[in-house]
């Protein structure tokens, strides 16, 4: 997940968190999606999460399964969900469907992870799922 970010690093720019829309061809080579959801999950919006988070099977924190770091990373689009209140104070109803670094995909990641994006406010840029 991280390819993208290493280039720009490698490039000496720096990662934003504007969003940058590539179709699946276009991403990591090797990530293939089979199910009826292959159309939706097709674009990747990559956006930066300000630290690592646990993903989950559902937009709920009943059913961790992964992790994935922070830095620059992709989504495919969000959904509501249970709301979360992390260490920090930020609480999101919000959830954003992504491949952990654990291995997982089709994956649910808090919106109080995000960099952008304001409490209980859908991430900007990202589409609904």
């Amino acid at each position: 997940m991280r390819k993208f970010g290493t280039a720009l690093a490698t490039l000496g720019l720096a990662a934003t968190a504007l969003l940058i829309p590539a179709t699946a061809a276009q991403a990591e080579s090797g990530s293939t999606h089979q199910s009826a959801e292959a159309s939706v999950m097709a674009t990747k919006y990559y956006f930066n999460t300000w630290r690592n988070a646990t993903s989950y099977r559902y937009p709920s924190t009943s059913t961790p399964v992964g992790v994935l770091w922070a830095g620059r990373n992709y989504f495919y689009c969000q959904v509501s969900g249970e709301r979360v209140v992390d260490s920090a104070g930020n609480y999101n109803y919000w959830w954003a469907k992504t491949d952990d670094d654990s291995g997982n995909t089709g994956v649910y990641i808090s919106a109080t992870a995000f960099s952008v994006g304001g409490k209980d406010q859908a991430i900007p840029g990202l589409p609904k799922c």
